[in-house]
């Protein structure tokens, strides 16, 4: 359940609100001159005569004007605090609180609760004679008055000596008010390249890059005889009047073995066979048969056909559920169906950024820490006509949107922009061949498969990831069935795939209907107004792809928008328990079957059935 997050700012605000709310019930006694808490001579009643207030000798507060302060000062508190709150929860849930609603929502609530506290307290005055009620007022205007001014006296000086005390404490440090000023972030960032510069010529240096002043000493140590200077190998030269080495740029078979080896490899080219499918549906049911005939595995048809479509929405799919239901299986086996081999990747939870994925450059070594996962995106740029499936197992076992966030962003441009920066090279030095800038190009033949786990051990994955991602659950059993043909592999080239998604999306049967489009807005329409749950622009583009593939994959429009539905909205209840979410899953799942019949989106009601049980 979420919660409104105040900050220690607001607890301050709100303090000195009480404080002010407190002032008042004290100035109200003080300026009573029969109050049993203060002599008729104190300052305060001094303060109000001086300033000319009419008070009079028997100015006095009765009991009614008592009760009409202590609710004023009461309302100051809840009035303030609701505002609060209302300001919060518009900084938290929208992000902007200076909208025209919100406007007008701190508008009447500020309308409505002075109102209140002005009807209680007018009440209060009960016998209603006009001279006790219109006393009683006056009363609450000269407290409000002479506490606002002392509380601006005693807020200035409490003001200035904090004021002293902190700039005399840190006199010898940049000054700063909350926010850092302009010439300390120019500071900052002159550091920052300064330092980014020495990183660099560090880098430089240890890959042998001589300087000029180097070069100079080497080619003087070269005329005198003295041997070394700058050679082929990179081996330095010392002499007695420097304390340094000279190394030319090391090669790139040092720095980078596994990608030069991979460059080797391929400097022939590749010879590439492949079949011909012409039907999804098809090959749909061979993938089905294949799993259950060879490896005793079992889908349902629509797992399948999801698995299949959502290739056509997304370049990262995860496989949800619990431990042994085939989630990896469903990966590894696809590629050897289409006879091709799935890159596995257990993720470890020590993972915190892109250098878990794509190594790092090694100070002691000299060399690029490659990983096998470097390797094979890498590779991929070679064999671009197989499909390249790379699976990262476990991977919510540490946080997604930080190891794979450099790839979470790159999918979302277009695909001529999909590349990473592996490292800065210094100047002239030779990359491996597919390396250009220091830049690698994710292949455009490459998915990338998630198995996530469901248990105290992991993550949660957030929806950041979930909205960029197709992901189907494996929850439930399924049922083995017999399979008495042959079933044979089928090799699929990426373009052959590729070709077969992008005519299925084109076929005018297989696309959303306006009147697809009119009865899935309302239950789309329904889910935001009730539970705040966007539907935005990237899920309709994943719609729009998956459900004409997932069509031609044999299913139907309906099985592929209720398994698009289920998890892109419904799933994200998960973990909410506002008392209104049951009523609003009932009438969900009321407004569904109304909409596409009782035996339609079986998927989403069972997400909602299994919702409506942990409430």
């Amino acid at each position: 359940m979420k919660k409104t997050h105040f900050t220690r700012k607001n607890f301050i605000v709100g303090a000195l609100v009480y404080l002010y709310a407190i002032l008042v019930v004290i100035t109200g006694l003080a300026l009573d001159a029969n109050s049993p808490v203060f002599k008729a001579n104190n300052p305060i009643r001094g303060l109000a005569l001086n300033m000319g207030l009419t008070l009079g000798k028997d100015f006095a507060g009765s009991t009614q004007a008592y009760l009409l302060i202590i609710v004023a000062a009461i309302y100051i508190i809840i009035t303030f605090s609701a505002l609060l709150f209302e300001f919060r929860t518009a900084i938290y849930y929208e992000g902007k609180p200076f909208t025209k609603k919100w406007w007008i929502i701190y508008a009447v609530t500020f309308v409505v609760l002075t109102a209140l506290g002005f009807g209680i307290g007018f009440s209060a005055q009960y016998a209603f004679n006009p001279d006790c009620i219109a006393g009683a007022f006056q009363m609450l205007g000269f407290s409000m008055l002479i506490a606002l001014l002392i509380y601006l006296v005693i807020g200035t000086l409490v003001l200035a000596v904090v004021s002293i005390y902190i700039n005399m404490r840190n006199i010898d440090k940049p000054f700063r008010f909350f926010k850092k000023s302009e010439e300390d972030k120019l500071e900052e960032k002159t550091e920052e390249e300064l330092e980014e510069l020495e990183k660099q010529g560090e880098l430089a240096n240890s890959f042998g890059e001589a300087t000029d002043k180097q070069k100079a000493f080497a080619d003087a140590l070269r005329k005198a005889g003295l041997g070394g200077g700058l050679n082929g190998n990179g081996v330095g030269a010392n002499g007695e009047g420097g304390d340094f080495d000279v190394q030319i740029l090391g090669d790139k078979e040092r720095v980078f073995p596994g990608l030069c080896t991979i460059d080797l490899a391929y400097q022939n080219g590749i010879n590439d066979e492949f079949d011909e499918p012409e039907d999804l549906a098809l090959l749909c049911e061979q993938f089905r048969k294949y799993l259950a005939k060879t490896f005793k595995i079992y889908f349902d048809i629509n797992t399948i056909r999801a698995f299949i479509s959502g290739m056509a929405a997304s370049r990262f799919i995860i496989l949800e559920g619990l431990s042994g239901t085939g989630k990896s299986s469903l990966a590894r086996y696809f590629s050897d169906f289409i006879g091709e081999e799935s890159f596995f990747e257990a993720v470890q939870a020590t993972w915190r950024d892109r250098t878990s994925i794509l190594g790092y450059y090694n100070d002691f070594s000299k060399s690029y820490n490659e990983t096998e996962f470097l390797k094979r995106l890498y590779e991929s740029n070679y064999r671009k006509s197989h499909v390249n499936i790379m699976v990262l197992d476990e991977v919510n076992i540490s946080r997604v949107e930080y190891y794979f966030a450099d790839f979470l962003s790159i999918m979302e441009y277009p695909m001529d922009a999909w590349k990473l920066r592996v490292m800065q090279f210094p100047f002239d030095f030779e990359a491996p061949a597919l390396l250009e800038n220091g830049f690698l190009k994710i292949p455009h033949n490459t998915w990338f498969i998630g198995t996530a786990n469901k248990d105290d051990s992991t993550y949660t994955i957030t929806d950041k990831v979930y909205d960029r991602a197709i992901t189907i659950s494996f929850d439930d059993r399924n049922d083995p069935f017999v399979v008495d043909e042959d079933v044979a592999q089928v090799r699929v080239s990426y373009d052959r795939l590729l070709t077969m998604f992008e005519a299925a999306i084109e076929k005018p049967e297989n696309r959303l209907t306006e009147g697809d489009l009119a009865r899935l807005k309302t239950i789309t329409d329904y889910i935001y107004d009730t539970f705040d749950l966007t539907f935005g622009n990237r899920i309709m583009n994943q719609i729009e792809k998956l459900v004409p593939v997932f069509v031609e994959c044999g299913g139907t429009k309906e099985d592929a928008l209720d398994f698009m539905m289920s998890r892109k909205l419904v799933g994200k209840l998960t973990g909410r328990f506002e008392d209104y979410i049951k009523q609003g899953l009932l009438d969900l799942k009321s407004l569904i079957k109304k909409t596409y019949g009782s035996d339609a989106w079986k998927l989403t009601i069972h997400e909602i059935d299994k919702l409506l049980r942990r409430l």
